[in-house]
């Protein structure tokens, strides 16, 4: 008797596109057809309010959403769909506008003109959370919380850890520290999270949210500033009792930070 060969069947993503721009569109889809023989466009949707009704009839698994659209943008349209019970990949030609609300949320982008080689990455982690049977609903409740509401102490933060993601309140956060290009977190109940992230991308996500870079190694949060101490650089003491070293070249920009405070 021969061997028996196994065979192992990919599952079929099946997804559907929303772009005001028609060239956005092809060109996507295109790049779908050629790279990613295991993803199925189901449909492909220029204004938002036939996307919404094109989601109620596929069911797709997967969505690639342009954020700027006319009359409602990405997130408004996503709001009006729940629960989410999708992946979501956003789409955008702006680096900065609303990428720091889908970084916090630990959610997919793509900038245009999409590479290739992202779209490829994208797809491998939509499938990782597939198999894993992430739901991603709690991903977009911060998303809409960064969104919409404007008490930034309130506002929540998805950590990729090693057991999955972590949602913790930005408020609960007394300090960050680098670690190689991991980042560990002290929180104000003293546990401590490390997160496979490098410093300087939560440095981006959280000055807004009264955080400060004071040295290469360490962030603090302003809220947490019991006394700051003279010296080159200076020091800070913190209400956990712990004391950090402020960089010399951060003293001035660190000193103009706490004086509005």
């Amino acid at each position: 008797m021969g061997e028996q060969k196994l065979s192992f069947t990919i599952p079929v993503i099946r997804t559907v596109i929303i772009d005001d721009e028609p060239n956005s569109r092809e060109t996507l889809e295109l790049m779908l057809n050629a790279y990613e023989p295991d993803v199925t466009i189901e449909d492909s949707c220029s204004i938002p309010q036939e996307a919404i009704k094109s989601i109620q009839k596929y069911q797709p698994d997967l969505i690639f959403l342009d954020i700027e659209m006319p009359g409602m943008n990405g997130f408004e349209m996503l709001q009006k769909i729940q629960p989410v019970n999708f992946d979501v990949v956003f789409t955008t030609a702006y680096e900065k506008y609303a990428v720091k609300a889908i970084r916090v949320s630990a959610l997919d982008y793509l900038l245009k003109p999409i590479d290739p080689e992202e779209l490829d990455n994208v797809i491998k982690r939509v499938r990782e959370k597939e198999q894993q049977n992430r739901n991603p609903l709690r991903q977009f409740e911060v998303l809409f919380e960064q969104v919409i509401n404007k008490n930034l102490n309130n506002h929540s933060i998805a950590l990729p850890t090693q057991e999955g993601l972590l949602f913790i309140k930005t408020g609960d956060i007394i300090r960050c520290e680098a670690s190689g290009s991991y980042t560990k977190f002290f929180l104000n109940n003293r546990e401590t999270v490390l997160v496979s992230r490098s410093l300087k991308e939560f440095e981006e996500m959280l000055w807004e949210h009264e955080f400060f870079r004071i040295h290469e190694s360490h962030m603090i949060n302003l809220s947490y500033l019991k006394k700051y101490i003279k010296g080159d650089g200076g020091q800070v003491m913190l209400n956990d009792g712990s004391v950090l070293d402020v960089a010399r070249r951060r003293k001035e920009n660190f000193l103009k930070q706490i004086s509005g405070i």
